[in-house]
């Protein structure tokens, strides 16, 4: 598993210094996604996201990468051979929204597409196939690993009928640079919150930018 690799970021970046930042980080990725409460269903969901969100994503102040390309830009020159590729590859996640195509048939583990750029990924995970069903749309995180793919912990799965509404959002963006397709991303992340906080209202009335509700 890669998240051995992955520890010492997160407990760089996130302690000390760093964790002030962190707090920032979570006020400004809950007030475009909305805020979840311990209690709700998807509370773990959304905080294993914020937090890839804040390692392979954000911007450190002042140093304009995130926590992962500068913690790979300080140590790669101490780095042995497997771990200066394990790191490397960690500076090229695939953030996106899925659809699952279909399940692998040898071993376990998935084939998805990448709704943004069209690429078939094939994803090793030999414990996450259940609750995942041929045509989900969802967004998750690919982590590249040791010359394979694997799931992050978290995913905001979107109701497959707003799956038009979706890809005809993703056709606006999918030429745009990679900060627009990741708004687009937070966006639906926000009304797939709203559609559990507001499930009397017609989802058609959230899953939309031009409601005012």
């Amino acid at each position: 598993m890669y998240q051995k690799y992955l520890e010492p970021v997160i407990e760089e970046f996130t302690t000390g210094e760093y964790y002030r930042e962190v707090y920032n980080a979570k006020q400004e990725y809950f007030d475009k996604t909305g805020i979840v409460y311990e209690d709700d269903g998807e509370f773990e969901q959304r905080m294993c996201i914020f937090m890839d969100w804040y390692i392979f994503d954000r911007d450190l102040p002042g140093v304009d990468l995130p926590p992962i390309k500068y913690y790979f830009r300080q140590n790669k020159d101490r780095f042995s051979g497997e771990d200066l590729k394990i790191y490397r590859d960690f500076c090229s996640t695939v953030h996106s929204i899925f659809r699952l195509k279909r399940f692998a048939w040898i071993g376990k583990g998935f084939v998805v597409t990448d709704l943004f750029s069209n690429k078939t990924y094939t994803v090793t995970d030999a414990e996450i196939n259940r609750g995942f069903a041929r045509g989900d749309v969802f967004e998750a995180r690919l982590v590249p690993f040791q010359g394979t793919y694997e799931f992050s912990r978290g995913f905001c799965f979107h109701p497959a009928e707003m799956e038009s509404f979706i890809l005809g959002e993703i056709k606006k963006v999918r030429f745009q640079d990679k900060g627009r397709q990741t708004k687009l991303i937070l966006q639906l992340a926000a009304m797939k919150l709203k559609h559990l906080r507001f499930q009397h209202i017609d989802i058609r009335h959230i899953y939309t930018f031009d409601s005012k509700f």
